[in-house]
């Protein structure tokens, strides 16, 4: 047929009307009644809108894969489902509604809002399920399943219920990404970077029964100094010990980092580094963390504010060489935690503030808010080498663009 006598849309209707007027999908069901079945579970789209480009080309791939088993002989369980609770969903609310936090959600009612998000999640799901079937998709369109029916909340916990009494689940605690405005977790998929600039900071930690001697770490997220057990060293590098004329302190860091560190960070010529040993002989080292009397979280401790080593997590890119461990607010930095056995402390609740652990001059404060407070704080003490601008990657929500933290959560695993 010459390209210009194919109409498309008049084929297509056509045929979508033929299939109608001859209940064609109703008539292949049949005909596999009784039949070897094979079950498909639909991954269930958010019913927010109109479908997409990309909803579309999901459903229509599912549409032939499913064919291609019904022409293999089998009885086909073809049910389409919609996601209609969670996040997505609720923040589409809150935003209709104008909330600029969760805690309004409290002050508006939550029964109200709940009805408010079921009649949002129920809305296009007319629109969008006949607009699947104008792509030809043959699913069972008059009985999708819906996430917030009852029946579903009830199947899934019923899973749960079996897989703990068979010994499946155990309680434990992992860092993840959380947004503070979204109040969840926010996966690992989902997460967006953008480059920012913020100050980072050099910090003196004092070693532990030696005058004038200090490990210097540095960090571009002040925050998370609260949360420190532990300094990570790369066994094989050299670290050297730079002892500053003018104040008779000895710094240890990357030796290939000294210079750039005394040059940039410190500004002084006048130093000479008096030894070099390899990282593995910092091992073991013991420090006393300067904001310790300020933080009760830090206090206590046994096994912590020590050196551990780390081929993985150390490089020489920036910074000192010797990095701030913080096993509450980052994957690597707990994975080497767990490893060592490091304690592992996140005193901050969901929200972002801080909780009471974090001590009564940071409790209810928003984490990176408190940036120059901590800043200020190592200056006080003179524990604070330098700062520098820095740009960096910095993870985002993709929902509502709020920088994301890495805190340790206690949740469900599955063995």
């Amino acid at each position: 047929m010459p390209v210009s006598l194919y109409k498309a849309n008049e084929i297509e209707k056509e045929i979508a009307s033929k299939w109608k007027r001859e209940n064609t999908y109703e008539k292949v069901k049949k005909a596999s009644e009784g039949k070897k079945p094979f079950f498909f579970m639909d991954g269930p789209p958010y019913a927010t809108a109109s479908i997409h480009l990309g909803t579309a080309w999901n459903k229509i791939i599912k549409d032939a894969y499913i064919r291609f088993w019904r022409m293999q002989g089998f009885n086909v369980w073809d049910q389409p489902g919609f996601d209609t609770h969670g996040t997505p969903i609720e923040l589409q609310v809150e935003k209709s509604l104008g909330f600029s936090s969760k805690k309004d959600i409290e002050k508006y009612g939550t029964e109200k809002f709940i009805k408010k998000c079921r009649a949002y999640a129920t809305k296009y799901i007319g629109v969008m399920s006949k607009q699947f079937e104008d792509l030809g998709v043959w699913m069972d369109w008059k009985k999708p399943y819906l996430t917030l029916d009852n029946h579903y909340i009830e199947g899934a916990w019923f899973t749960f219920k079996q897989a703990f009494e068979n010994g499946y689940l155990y309680k434990g605690s992992y860092p993840v990404h959380v947004c503070t405005r979204c109040e969840t977790v926010v996966a690992y998929n989902e997460i967006e970077h953008k480059t920012v600039t913020e100050k980072s900071v050099f910090v003196k930690f004092p070693v532990r029964g030696k005058e004038n001697e200090y490990l210097v770490i540095w960090t571009t997220t002040p925050w998370t100094l609260p949360a420190n057990t532990g300094v990570m060293v790369h066994p094989d590098f050299d670290y050297a010990y730079v002892k500053i004329d003018m104040t008779g302190e000895t710094l240890i860091v990357a030796k290939e980092l000294a210079d750039n560190l005394m040059t940039e960070v410190v500004e002084t010529g006048n130093y000479k580094i008096t030894k070099s040993v390899k990282g593995k002989e910092l091992e073991g080292v013991k420090y006393d963390h300067p904001l310790k009397d300020l933080v009760p979280a830090l206090q206590g401790m046994e096994r912590g504010h020590r050196v551990v080593t780390s081929s993985r997590f150390v490089n020489l890119d920036a910074g000192t060489g010797l990095v701030h461990t913080a096993p509450g607010h980052g994957s690597e930095d707990w994975q080497v935690g767990r490893q060592e056995g490091l304690p592992v402390i996140s005193p901050v609740h969901l929200d972002g503030t801080f909780t009471e652990d974090a001590g009564e001059w940071l409790k209810g404060r928003y984490t990176k808010d408190t940036d120059p407070m901590i800043i200020e704080k190592l200056s006080e003490r003179n524990v604070l080498v330098g700062t520098q601008e820095t740009a960096h990657e910095y993870p985002m929500c993709w929902r509502c663009g709020t920088p994301l933290l890495s805190l340790t959560s206690p949740s469900g695993s599955s063995r």
